[in-house]
């Protein structure tokens, strides 16, 4: 942990002054506050900022947009040249009062620089990089900095040319044309990493409580995702009095949870939380102190939470209206009452922390995964650091993997594991974790898909982003359909004679593992559908072979045609099909191979389907026609139902695995369900 050296006169001033600090009892979390009007509040009734406040962040002086005023060569022509005067002022009293000095905004898309209007690719990460190395030759020893600030779709997009910098940023630094992708963020927080790698590293944004809660999850999780070496999430908390009138104000503290639990569990690691920048609007005392006795201590009390900043001091000196702690002249408003009384209480004092916001940059144990979602067979190498440390052990379920920097672990199994690690340091033991998903790759039916046959387009193979498929949006959501079908991140909806795959974009792919009957030239058939008034495009590929293919515009969305694509020479055996997507937007139904030699098409199990699958309630058989009989049996070989309904009630199927036989006029299938209730 770094130690603050002080003359013996500031060492005893800081005593005294540290008596009254709000959290000074909590050895742990620290409650802050911000500049105002470009300097540290001065006396106001006989208040002094350090009396109260342990924590501090510039609300404008350390934003790129207010040092930078000009482009440079170098990191030190940006020292030289850059407007740090009063960035500097405040870390220097900082240090000189034992206060932590939080960096605000690194990189943002409002008030960011205006000499980058305009600079793109290489030169513009270029000058990126410059400022994050002045930035850490001017303070080396940051212990928690605002990596990337508001970055969620519609925010710090309406400043003039602030959309251009976002788009700009995600080509220069994530080598992409969607910002949304979060690549970008990604790469700025490799790089914040590279010149602080001791800092608490943050993603700051707002109206995460209320409007944007889901579009804030997937971001984070996306970041860790993406192998970005993020610490922590920052809750503005602007939305406090949004949530107030929504009537939700006594449900505060499990919204709170549930947005941790979130995304540790979408990121399969867990995270620390900030609250950055806490304020309430409100001019009447009473509603004032309600929200603020509501939301405050939830946020305190939660041991995921290492700090809290409140947005503004004095009333009247704020960035909102009605936001100020104390009047003009010094006196408690209702908040600041019921919050001195609180943080005096024992549930202050003793609030837990799982990170410790007030020794932020020791002792910290910093695990990291190569991967975290990996095939079946795969093996992951799991890594931990933290200075100082005695010895560092893996453990899964209570069993020891192994101890060191590092190590290696080869799942036998599918399935979420926790990784459990612990450190041992001076100050005692220091835990944390990683959770690695193991998935199962291949053929959505467990054998591969016939051809000459057809296949469905929802009957892509089992796996995870990037070996199974690539979707650019997260969340299976298409047209009213949600979570359709299949879980993953491939948009799926129900249409009038089955199901498609739908709202395909450039750069979207999926697999399908086939087993091609013979050596032979094979005619392709696709089943699609595109409103674009230009068409669509996509690509079909098996082994060394591929085939681009135009679509017309077949009508209406949701009108599908079936196109003729030409021939496939295609050699025998077991290999993978890729269709992917070249121009925004298609919806797919079905793909076909069949013999140009006019050899009868071949029966298989994926012109048959079950929808939902897993399913609890019912099931609908889908692509059977009207004279089916359907049997589900059991593990065991016992037929358990019999039915003759395309559509079948499970109120009479126990949970399990069934083999559900399905008999048309013209075949028999097989397919396997999965019963969960």
């Amino acid at each position: 942990m770094r130690k603050l050296l002080f003359s013996i006169a500031a060492s005893l001033l800081l005593v005294g002054q540290a008596q009254a600090q709000l959290a000074k009892d909590n050895k742990c979390k620290f409650l802050g506050n911000i500049t105002t009007r470009g300097q540290i509040q001065p006396n106001v009734g006989g208040l002094k900022y350090e009396t109260l406040w342990d924590q501090l962040t510039c609300e404008n002086e350390s934003k790129w947009g207010t040092i930078v005023n000009c482009t440079v060569n170098s990191a030190q022509e940006g020292v030289q040249k850059w407007n740090w005067k009063s960035s500097d002022a405040h870390y220097k009293w900082c240090k000189e009062n034992g206060v932590l000095f939080k960096f605000h905004c690194l990189v943002w898309t409002s008030q960011f620089p205006s000499c980058l209007k305009g600079v793109t690719g290489s030169k513009l990460k270029e000058q990126v990089g410059y400022w994050m190395d002045a930035v850490a030759i001017k303070y080396p020893d940051l212990a928690v900095i605002d990596v990337v600030n508001e970055a969620i779709k519609g925010h710090a997009e309406g400043e003039s040319g602030a959309m251009d910098l976002k788009n700009a940023l995600s080509q220069a630094l994530g080598n992409s044309s969607n910002p949304y992708d979060y690549k970008w963020i990604a790469e700025a927080f490799r790089m914040a990493r590279e010149r602080f790698p001791n800092a608490v590293l943050i993603y700051n944004d707002y109206n995460t409580f209320t409007w944007q809660k889901n579009d804030f999850v997937d971001l984070v999780s996306s970041l860790v995702k993406q192998g970005a070496p993020i610490d922590a999430y920052g809750h503005q908390s602007h939305d406090l009095d949004d949530y107030y009138k929504n009537n939700q104000i006594s449900n505060f503290g499990n919204t709170l949870k549930e947005i941790h639990n979130s995304i540790t569990q979408k990121a399969g690691k867990e995270l620390q939380c900030y609250i950055t920048e806490f304020d309430i609007s409100q001019g009447d005392e009473n509603t004032y102190e309600t929200i603020m006795k509501n939301t405050f201590k939830p946020m305190w009390e939660a041991d995921f939470v290492s700090g809290i900043t409140i947005w503004g001091f004095v009333n009247g000196a704020t960035w909102r209206d009605n936001t100020g702690l104390v009047t003009s002249s010094g006196a408690d408003r209702s908040g600041m009452k019921w919050l001195k009384t609180y943080m005096a209480t024992d549930d202050a004092k003793n609030a837990k922390a799982k990170f410790c916001g007030k020794s932020a940059g020791g002792p910290s144990l910093i695990v990291s995964a190569s991967e975290t979602t990996i095939e079946l067979g795969q093996t992951v190498t799991i890594s931990a650091e933290m200075e100082g440390a005695s010895g560092i052990t893996y453990s899964l379920g209570g069993n020891e993997l192994g101890t060191g920097s590092k190590i290696t672990w080869t799942p036998t199994e599918a399935g979420e594991f926790k990784i459990e690690v612990s450190a041992q340091s001076s100050e005692g033991k220091v835990s944390s974790s990683v959770t690695i998903k193991v998935i199962k790759v291949g053929p959505y039916s467990g054998t591969p898909a016939v051809i000459p046959g057809k296949i469905e387009a929802e009957n892509y193979d089992n796996g995870y982003a990037g070996k199974a498929y690539n979707d650019l949006s997260d969340g299976n959501t298409c047209d009213d359909f949600s979570n359709f079908y299949r879980s993953d991140d491939v948009d799926i909806k129900e249409i009038k004679d089955g199901v498609a795959v739908g709202h395909c974009q450039k750069g979207e792919w999926m697999n399908y593992t086939v087993d091609v009957a013979d050596d032979a030239e094979y005619k392709l058939t696709l089943r699609v559908g595109t409103g674009n008034s230009d068409g669509g495009k996509l690509t079909v590929s098996i082994g060394n072979t591929s085939k681009e293919i135009s679509v017309d515009n077949t009508g209406s969305w949701g009108t599908f045609a079936e196109v003729d694509a030409g021939t496939m020479k295609l050699s025998k055996g077991e290999q993978v099909l890729k269709l992917a997507i070249d121009k925004d937007w298609i919806d797919i139904d079905w793909i076909s191979l069949s013999k140009t030699a006019g050899v009868s098409e071949y029966a298989n199990n994926n012109v048959i389907t079950i929808i939902p699958n897993p399913a609890s309630s019912k099931i609908k058989i889908i692509g059977a026609g009207d004279e089916v009989k359907a049997e589900f049996v059991s593990l065991a070989g016992s037929i358990v139902k019999v039915s003759d309904k395309a559509e079948i009630s499970l109120e009479d199927v126990a949970s399990g695995v069934y083999m559900l036989r399905i008999t048309t006029p013209s075949e028999t299938v097989v397919k396997k369900l999965v019963v969960k209730k």
